[in-house]
């Protein structure tokens, strides 16, 4: 019976001291987790550490701009997103009057009459600032020289100009008194085309050799215009109005940095364009102003450089449909 009990105890049973040895990692001390911390926190705070966190900030703002530039180089001006917002990629330099010579429609008012109409006349015949009043209207026809510059670094492409209609509709022809007059030169641009009182008003431009003018910006010949940064670009819009008085802004549409935006051109002063028809009887006009070269001499010429005549005998003097003699007095 001792025989087996030392048997027994040879068998390596489970003792406390092998349990403890096999039941895993010790637990810390509390002294040995405040020397773990206190390490770490050596670390973070080390002059060596903040040195190369700094270098690693300019490496990566280093690399994002030369990934930049490589795309840049790879992918088209238009297609990169811009850091200057859409809405400002371009710039309205300028709205210039460049009518050569036309009709206009001095306004009427309680006080009109012809020292009030002289005073205007002379402004529009000397080339002086009389649109700043928008006492007299473009009638017939109406020429405007736009200038407008690209602001962002990448390329944008103008898609489209749209003519907005005030009120949505054009309103009956302005009348007062009619004017023709000599205006300012015009200078080689693009020459676009609007009948602004259409059923549909589109920009357009002349076909070759005289055809019909064509839309410019739509249908199977559509353009566009392009302006890289600081690059300016003017058309001229030579628009033309036979039935109503219309006030109109253009709808600009325009892409850039892979976007679509818009912005809109304004007339003079940040007020709509206008243009009226001429009444299809002068006789409704108060007063009619014409040059020389629009009657025949027949006398000394006028002190002011162009002839007065009532609407009335102004319309009876052209019912024939031939150049009258040039009144007298």
């Amino acid at each position: 019976m001792v025989a087996d009990r030392r048997g027994t105890r040879r068998t390596g049973a489970l003792t406390r001291a092998s349990v403890r040895r096999g039941s895993g990692q010790r637990p810390r001390r509390p002294e040995e987790e405040d020397e773990g911390t206190t390490g770490r926190m050596r670390f973070v705070q080390s002059p060596t550490t903040w040195l190369l966190g700094i270098l690693l900030a300019v490496v990566t703002v280093t690399f994002q701009d030369v990934l930049t530039a490589s795309v840049k180089t790879i992918l088209p001006l238009d297609r990169v997103p811009d850091r200057l917002s859409p809405q400002n990629a371009i710039d309205v330099v300028e709205v210039k009057d460049v009518k050569d010579i036309g009709y206009y429609v001095v306004r009427g008012a309680e006080d009109a009459g012809s020292a009030a109409d002289r005073k205007i006349i002379e402004e529009i015949s000397s080339g002086g600032p009389w649109r700043k009043g928008r006492k007299a209207v473009d009638a017939g026809n109406a020429e405007w020289m736009i200038t407008v510059q690209g602001r962002a670094a990448q390329q944008v492409r103008i898609t489209d100009i749209v003519p907005v209609l005030e009120g949505g509709r054009c309103e009956k022809p302005l009348g007062g008194s009619l004017a023709h007059f000599p205006s300012q030169g015009v200078m080689d641009v693009i020459p676009l085309e609007l009948e602004v009182d259409a059923p549909r008003p589109r920009l357009k431009i002349s076909g070759k050799d005289g055809k019909d003018a064509e839309p410019f910006f739509t249908g199977p010949q559509a353009k566009h215009i392009t302006l890289n940064q600081n690059e300016t670009e003017a058309f001229i819009v030579r628009a033309t109005a036979s039935t109503g008085y219309c006030r109109w802004r253009y709808r600009v549409h325009y892409e850039v940095g892979g976007g679509t935006a818009e912005m809109t051109i304004n007339g003079p002063g940040g007020k709509p364009f206008e243009l009226t028809a001429r009444m299809t009887d002068a006789s409704g006009y108060r007063k009619v102003y014409f040059p020389s070269f629009d009657c025949l001499p027949s006398g000394p010429p006028p002190p002011h450089s162009w002839y007065e005549q009532t609407g009335a005998d102004y319309a009876r003097d052209r019912r024939s449909g031939k150049v009258p003699p040039c009144p007298k007095g």
